[in-house]
C-alpha cells in the first residue's frame, strides 16, 4: 500500500505544472546528449570523406590550368586560354558544390584552434527543441541510420510531452496575467460592478417569512442546495483580457526577440523579427538560424541556446495567449 501512495504521489507530482516542466526540459537536454554521441563522430568522419574527394580535383585543375598557361605564346592564344579557364573553373565549381565541401581542415575539427563541430551540444540541444516543438529548422539533420530512427523515437514521444506541457501550462499562466492585468494595469477599475445580494439572514429574520418560507417548502418539497452556484458566481467574476492587450503580448515578445537577436548575431529589425515570427508560429524556414555562420565560436555555440530557451518561452506565451484569446471570444 505504501508503494502504491508514492507511485501515485510521484505520477501527481511528474504531471503537475513544475513536473511537466521539468521533464521538457530534462527530455531536452537528453535529447541533446543523445544526437551528439550518435551524430559528432559520422560528421568528421564525412568531412574527412569529403576533403580526400575534394584535393584531386582541386590539384587536376591547378595542375591543367598550369599547361594550357604553359603552350599559348601568341597574343591571340589569351582569348582560347581563357575561355578553356573559364571552363575548368565552372567543372571545379560543380564538382566542389556536389560534394558539400567548405574547405574544412576535417583533420583539425573538435580542436582548440580547429573548426567547430554542428553536432556541438549547443547545436544537438536546439535541433532536440526544434524537434519537439515542431519547428524543424532543417539546418542540420541526422545522417545516420541509428540517429534518424532515435530522431524517429524522440519524436513520437517528445511532441505528446511538449503538447501536455503546453496545455497545462497555459492556462496556468493565463491565470498569472489575468491576475496581474487586474490587479496592476487596470488597478481595479475593471472590476465588474456586482448588485449588492439581500442578506438572508436579515430577510428571514421575521415570523412573517418563516412562514411563507415553510409553506413554500411544503409545497415544492425538499430544498437541494447547489454547491455549483459559487463556481458559478465566480465564472461571472472572471475578466477576460482584451484581444488587444493579448496580441500585444505577443508582438512585444517578438519584438524583444529582435533586439536581441539583431544585437547577437548583427542582425537588421526585419531579418531579426522575420526569424522570431517564422520560429514562434513555428514555421521554421530555416533560412536564418542563430549561432549557424561559425560554428568555430564559443559565442556562437552559446547562441544556439539562447535560441533554444527563447523557442521553449515562445510556445509557453503562446499557449497563454491562445488561452486568453479563447476565453475572450466563446
Amino acid at each position: 500500500q505504501a508503494r502504491k501512495n508514492c507511485c501515485k504521489k510521484a505520477l501527481k507530482f511528474m504531471f503537475s505544472h513544475i513536473g511537466l516542466s521539468g521533464m521538457v526540459v530534462a527530455y531536452s537536454i537528453a535529447g541533446g546528449f543523445i544526437f551528439q554521441h550518435l551524430e559528432k563522430t559520422n560528421e568528421k568522419q564525412e568531412c574527412v570523406k569529403a576533403q580526400e574527394k575534394y584535393e584531386p580535383l582541386e590539384n587536376s585543375t591547378k595542375y591543367n590550368m598550369w599547361d594550357i598557361s604553359s603552350h599559348f605564346r601568341k597574343d591571340e592564344d589569351i582569348e582560347y586560354a581563357l575561355v578553356e579557364f573559364q571552363k575548368m573553373l565552372v567543372k571545379f565549381r560543380d564538382d566542389v558544390l556536389a560534394l558539400s565541401y567548405d574547405g574544412t581542415n576535417c583533420s583539425m575539427m573538435g580542436e582548440p584552434d580547429g573548426p567547430g563541430y554542428q553536432w556541438s551540444f549547443p547545436g544537438a540541444l536546439l535541433f532536440s527543441v526544434t524537434v519537439i516543438t515542431t519547428i524543424g529548422y532543417g539546418n542540420i539533420a541526422p545522417k545516420t541510420f541509428w540517429g534518424r530512427l532515435v530522431c524517429i523515437a524522440y519524436a513520437t514521444l517528445g511532441i505528446p510531452l511538449m503538447l501536455l506541457c503546453l496545455a497545462n501550462i497555459g492556462d496556468v499562466m493565463a491565470d498569472i496575467f489575468r491576475f496581474v492585468y487586474t490587479k496592476v494595469c487596470c488597478c481595479g477599475c475593471c472590476r465588474r460592478k456586482m448588485k449588492p445580494k439581500p442578506d438572508p439572514a436579515k430577510a428571514q429574520s421575521t415570523p412573517e417569512a418563516w412562514k411563507n418560507q415553510y409553506a413554500q417548502q411544503q409545497k415544492k418539497g425538499p430544498v437541494v442546495v447547489d454547491d455549483d452556484d459559487d463556481d458559478e458566481d465566480e465564472e461571472e467574476d472572471k475578466i477576460s483580457v482584451p484581444l488587444t492587450i493579448t496580441m500585444g503580448v505577443i508582438a512585444g515578445f517578438i519584438f524583444m526577440g529582435a533586439l536581441l537577436f539583431g544585437v547577437w548575431e548583427s542582425w537588421d529589425p526585419l531579418k531579426a523579427s522575420y526569424f522570431c515570427f517564422v520560429t514562434i508560429s513555428t514555421i521554421g524556414f530555416g533560412d536564418v538560424v542563430p549561432g549557424s555562420a561559425n560554428f568555430d565560436s564559443d559565442t556562437d555555440q552559446w547562441k544556439m541556446v539562447g535560441a533554444a530557451i527563447y523557442m521553449l518561452f515562445g510556445m509557453a506565451i503562446l499557449s497563454m495567449c491562445f488561452s486568453l484569446i479563447q476565453e475572450e471570444i466563446v
